[in-house]
């Protein structure tokens, strides 16, 4: 038996954003997509930089991970 729920884990962001928008096929688009969403909140954003969030890196940690889970729902349980 196979288990559909989300792991909180380090994700690459590519990868993150494409889970998060799964119709949408170019990483980069997705990405883009992900981070309007993440900065339309300012205090949301601020708490992912108080985690770690920074444009240079090229992985989300658990913790960022888990709060852009708690803010917006794991992949696949939204409409969009």
């Amino acid at each position: 038996m196979t288990s559909n729920k989300f792991v909180i884990r380090t994700y690459g962001k590519s990868e993150f954003a494409l889970l998060m928008f799964p119709t949408i096929a170019d990483p980069k688009v997705a990405q883009a997509k992900l981070l309007r969403w993440i900065k339309k909140d300012r205090k949301f954003h601020q708490q992912l930089l108080a985690l770690g969030l920074s444009a240079f890196d090229n992985d989300y940690s658990p913790e960022q991970v888990r709060a852009m889970v708690e803010k917006f729902g794991a992949p696949g349980e939204y409409e969009y």
